[in-house]
């Protein structure tokens, strides 16, 4: 089974779940830039109260379900994983936090297609915040895409607003910078 497969097959069972949720990180960023090699997908799910044991039972069993909840270290909220069963692939399945730029960005989400399916996504400004958080390597690549193809048309008052109270200003002017010397 291919990743862009095992994607659609989630999109469906949340749909079908009922469940609000959005498709974030390498997907989302990708959607606003340029096509890269990934091995996960990450929702964030919207919903607070549902079934995963419903969910994983609808997926089949080429889904691998982790019943048990971890923390992600990055952005401190809770997730469940699915591994594909065959494949490196993996689901990560992170829970809406509190926290008021997760709300933000979970409001602000838009429904593209994407791979032939219709998904909701965050706005290319929250692509950028997201991953201004988490600062890993191929994060940076990504925060430098998204703005290099969308600098035109981002909404700077936002990012500069979100930048500020994340403590971000830095490192946003920086991969600001980085990417519009580029274009």
């Amino acid at each position: 089974m291919k990743l862009q497969e095992a994607v659609s097959r989630i999109i469906a069972a949340l749909n079908d779940a009922g469940l609000e949720f959005m498709l974030v990180g390498s997907f989302s960023s990708m959607y606003y830039s340029f096509p890269r090699s990934t091995t996960d997908a990450d929702f964030v799910i919207g919903t607070s109260d549902w079934d995963a044991q419903a969910l994983a039972k609808s997926l089949g069993n080429e889904f691998r379900f982790d019943p048990q909840l971890s923390f992600e270290t990055f952005g401190g909220s809770v997730k469940n994983e699915i591994q594909i069963e065959g494949t490196p692939f993996r689901i990560e399945l992170f829970r809406l936090t509190d926290q008021p730029f997760d709300r933000a960005r979970f409001d602000r989400r838009r429904k593209v297609t994407l791979g032939g399916d219709e998904v909701w996504i965050p706005t290319p400004e929250d692509v950028i915040l997201q991953k201004l958080t988490w600062s890993r390597p191929k994060d940076q690549e990504d925060i430098v895409g998204v703005i290099a193809v969308n600098h035109k048309t981002l909404d700077r008052e936002y990012l500069d607003q979100w930048a500020e109270q994340l403590s971000l200003t830095e490192k946003l002017a920086a991969a600001w910078k980085l990417a519009t010397d580029r274009s």
